[in-house]
């Protein structure tokens, strides 16, 4: 009997490495194996070889103290990056000292905590380049034709964009834009 349930209490964590190494573009039996698949021809014809698209870039870590968040950013916003983390909208800054990075996360993952979000609450976001404070100015309501919230900005801003109302069941019809504005740095 011990040794059941030895075997049982090893099998979640067997399935937890597996979807862990799944979720990050890395099957178990495939991690040393090239980044090609291929495609069946129907007419018995030899297979097609087909590129798989590339694992996401990680831009950093984005944190907000006062919710508890803390997760990974990933270059892009389609629906693979925001399954796994939040996503660096395309088109939009590079955090820095110009431009408005624009970050998408879903209403029921990453960015749940938004619910509770209050101007004047500090937004961290880490990456290669350093660490990037924000303070959180302004939220509204838009609906998701509003990408003027993601326009280029001469000032250091940050826009968090996630689907509204959160507790919609199915496609919500509306945007919380959270907007920071970046804190300089203290001088040394």
């Amino acid at each position: 009997m011990f040794s059941t349930l030895r075997v049982k209490g090893n099998i979640p964590s067997a399935v937890m490495i597996a979807t862990l190494l799944f979720a990050a573009g890395m099957p178990a039996r495939a991690i040393a194996k090239s980044r090609l698949a291929s495609v069946d021809r129907p007419n018995g014809a030899s297979p097609l070889p087909m590129e798989l698209p590339p694992r996401a870039a990680t831009l950093g870590t984005i944190e907000i103290p006062s919710l508890g968040l803390a997760t990974t950013v990933l270059e892009g916003d389609d629906a693979r990056i925001l399954a796994l983390a939040v996503g660096h909208i395309p088109g939009t800054a590079l955090p820095g000292p110009y431009g408005n990075v624009g970050l998408a996360g879903h209403r029921n993952t990453f960015f749940r905590p938004l619910q509770k979000i209050k101007v004047g609450d500090e937004i961290r976001l880490s990456t290669g380049s350093g660490v990037f404070k924000y303070r959180v100015v302004s939220l509204r309501v838009v609906f998701p034709s509003a990408i003027e919230v993601l326009d280029y900005t001469q000032r250091p801003t940050l826009t968090l964009v996630t689907c509204y109302p959160f507790h919609t069941i199915g496609a919500a019809p509306e945007r919380l834009i959270v907007r920071a504005e970046m804190v300089p740095p203290l001088p040394n």
